[in-house]
């Protein structure tokens, strides 16, 4: 008995040798100025945006599209006048939508490649989120003036 876990042991200590050398290189990968971000992709994996800033948007168009992706609103901040036509299109391989908190109005549920639009007539602010990753959240202005 003593003879076979003599044998075994070099295999044991080699094993456990490699385990611990992959753990020193994994957790110099991933922290600050790591190779990657372990509470990012965390994030990523349960549908929170990297929330990095974003510049806000004034459009004087007809039709304006936010997209959806890295589950976020880009841009998360819009402001266009009444009778603009807004696409929400979902850039995601996971479905998403546009839902106003208080007003009533949505997208509905949009896979991948798909899109949803609504013409806003009248002036406000909208508060919005996706309702299947309420971290996701933007704000749409409407304006009755050109902008």
């Amino acid at each position: 008995m003593m003879a076979t876990m003599a044998k075994r042991l070099p295999i044991v200590g080699a094993a456990l040798g490699g385990l611990m050398a992959l753990s020193i290189v994994a957790s110099g990968c991933g922290g600050v100025g790591g190779m990657f971000d372990m509470d990012e992709m965390h994030d990523q994996m349960h549908g929170v945006g990297s929330r990095a800033p974003q510049t806000p948007v004034v459009a004087d168009a007809s039709r304006v599209t936010v997209e959806i992706r890295n589950y976020d609103f880009f841009p998360r901040e819009l402001t266009v006048t009444a009778g603009t036509a807004v696409t929400w299109t979902n850039r995601d391989s996971v479905p998403h939508d546009a839902t106003a908190e208080s007003d009533g109005w949505g997208t509905g549920i949009l896979d991948q490649g798909e899109s949803g639009t609504i013409t806003f007539d009248s002036s406000g602010t909208y508060s919005y989120v996706c309702t299947i990753h309420p971290n996701m959240k933007a704000t749409l202005t409407i304006v009755e003036e050109t902008l």
